[in-house]
């Protein structure tokens, strides 16, 4: 009696198992059944939420399921962040993430780690930019440097601490020899509104941050930290121009959580390669002023392996780092 009972229950449990196994595949090779979450872990109105935005419009179709745009902007993204490590990862719950992924990491004392998600691909890059009031005296950013050489930590300079805005703030101070005050926003939106609003003389982020501004006859970017110019841009002089040595940027990614099936990380790629390769995703970057760069699996990984020891060989070089060395 008991080895039948040792059998049957071992029956059950195999029979449990193989159809535990096959509603797994099915809801993998299904993938998606159902409407999908982005979290973008910053304010609505930021650059990371502006495009995380244009991206979810566009991949809902070659997706086939409506994506909704959640914003949990706080603790320089980590707390967005946290609620994407910590989802089922079945795909349904994505990360839509700056270059902040990475920074994080070094200047937030509570960081996560990019161990904790799985990368889908790499879609956006841009260089980091310099603005200012549009009634502000400097036309150029050689104005801007000399006038801050004469009236050192007097000038205000908007960034977001603990992403990527702060080490451009602080590598174009380093670069440029100037000594600025470094006010701190929850994102991009805020500071660029506060420049408008006069509250601060300087503000650093990717030029899509400032365009509904920049239209409004608000604020204008001086200067952008590329390699060269380019018409994406408006053919904006670069740093190097106006005599700063830095080249640096910013970019965005698509995360999963840590363990999503690598069949679904495969349609997801697919339909954001589709998505990033249409006309129509292009214009609507190009209205706003951002780059399409478009990454998956091994290339992606390289990319963001690289960008991770950049990021932390200037967070470190310029005393910013947080976070104790692992």
């Amino acid at each position: 009696m008991k080895l039948r009972r040792y059998l049957a229950l071992g029956v059950f449990a195999v029979c449990a198992l193989a159809i535990d196994m096959r509603s797994t595949f099915a809801q993998t090779t299904d993938y998606p059944t159902k409407a999908v979450t982005m979290i973008v872990p910053f304010s609505a109105g930021g650059r990371t939420d502006v495009i995380g935005r244009i991206m979810s419009q566009h991949l809902q179709k070659y997706l086939g399921k409506p994506i909704s745009v959640v914003n949990k902007p706080g603790a320089s993204s980590v707390l967005g962040s946290m609620e994407v490590a910590q989802a089922k990862p079945d795909g349904y719950t994505l990360g839509f993430f700056s270059t902040s992924a990475v920074t994080a990491q070094y200047t937030v004392p509570t960081p996560l780690s990019l161990g904790d998600f799985d990368l889908v691909a790499i879609v956006n890059t841009d260089p980091a930019a310099i603005a200012v009031q549009d009634s502000a005296p400097w036309k150029t950013l050689k104005d801007l440097v000399a006038d801050a050489r004469k009236q050192p930590d007097k000038l205000r300079i908007g960034m977001i601490p603990g992403a990527s805005a702060q080490i451009f703030a602080s590598g174009f101070a380093k670069a440029a020899d100037v000594k600025l005050i470094n006010v701190p926003f929850k994102g991009d939106s805020e500071g660029a509104v506060a420049l408008a609003g006069k509250h601060i003389e300087v503000h650093v982020a990717v030029p899509v941050s400032y365009k509904s501004l920049i239209d409004a006859k608000k604020v204008r970017i001086l200067a952008v930290a590329a390699e060269k110019t380019s018409a994406l841009y408006g053919n904006l002089p670069t740093f190097r121009d106006n005599g700063v040595n830095l080249v640096i940027g910013a970019f965005h990614g698509v995360y999963t959580p840590k363990g999503t099936p690598p069949a679904v990380i495969a349609k997801l790629a697919e339909a954001i390669e589709k998505t990033t390769s249409s006309d129509e995703l292009r214009k609507s970057m190009q209205d706003v002023g951002a780059g399409v760069e478009f990454l998956k699996g091994a290339q992606a990984k390289a990319f963001l392996a690289n960008q991770d020891s950049t990021y932390k060989r200037i967070i470190e070089e310029l005393g910013l780092r947080v976070a104790p060395a692992k």
